[in-house]
């Protein structure tokens, strides 16, 4: 009876055994399974950034036009009046540096199909551009120069466009704001949601935009970024 009892034993303990490890398996594919769809429970969110920035840099471009039937006599009044322009903005403290023009386009109209009712045979066309950081001196000479060459009987269009060339100086500190508004974002969903923010999923940085703050301030530009995050809930 005694050696009969021995496998006995034996069976019970391995029964016994199985039983524990199918047990402690179970438990942990239920805490798998909890935890890998934890992982499914995100949230994705935008920061915004935008900051006004004074622009860097002024294109300012000079355009005018004269006529005439002699070709001769036109270009020797497009030149002086190229040497007037230009004598205005050295005095308003330009250099040659930042002066750019080439010689001035000429179109004679007898050329064309339609030649009734022409009165000079000739026209030019001509553009003197200023590529400056000198804002201050760029803004004043803009708003009296074509006044002035009306004194000399030029007729021209001035108009400037302005850019901003500091992009690189303030990305950092954009992104980084950007980055904390997209938290905060995040934790405000998390809040509502009861729950609680995990560590970041995935992160997707914008491109930047440089536009005028509005039609009537070119002179100051907006800078935006918008920062996409994904968090993971818990």
């Amino acid at each position: 009876m005694k050696g009969s009892s021995i496998p006995f034993k034996k069976n019970y303990i391995m029964g016994a055994s199985i039983v524990l490890a199918a047990l402690v398996l179970g438990l942990m594919l239920v805490c798998s399974v909890r935890t890998l769809k934890s992982y499914d429970d995100t949230v994705k969110v935008r920061g915004l950034c935008e900051k006004e920035v004074p622009a860097d840099r002024v294109v300012m471009r000079i355009n005018y036009s004269d006529q005439d039937n002699d070709l001769v006599d036109l270009r020797g009044r497009m030149e002086q009046s190229d040497k007037i322009i230009i004598d205005l903005l050295k005095n308003a403290g330009f250099t040659d540096e930042e002066i750019k023009y080439t010689s001035a386009r000429f179109n004679d109209r007898y050329d064309s199909y339609y030649t009734n009712n022409i009165r000079f045979r000739y026209n030019a066309n001509q553009t003197i551009n200023v590529f400056t950081s000198k804002m201050d001196e760029a803004g004043k000479i803009q708003n009296k120069i074509d006044a002035e060459l009306l004194k000399h009987n030029i007729i021209s269009n001035t108009y400037a466009s302005y850019e901003y060339h500091g992009l690189n100086d303030i990305k950092p500190s954009m992104i980084a704001e950007s980055l904390e508004n997209a938290r905060m974002a995040a934790d405000e969903f998390a809040k509502n949601s009861h729950s609680k923010i995990g560590k970041m999923r995935t992160a997707s940085q914008g491109y930047f935009e440089v536009e005028d703050l509005d039609e009537n301030t070119p002179q100051v530009k907006k800078v935006r970024v918008v920062t996409t995050v994904e968090y993971y809930l818990k």
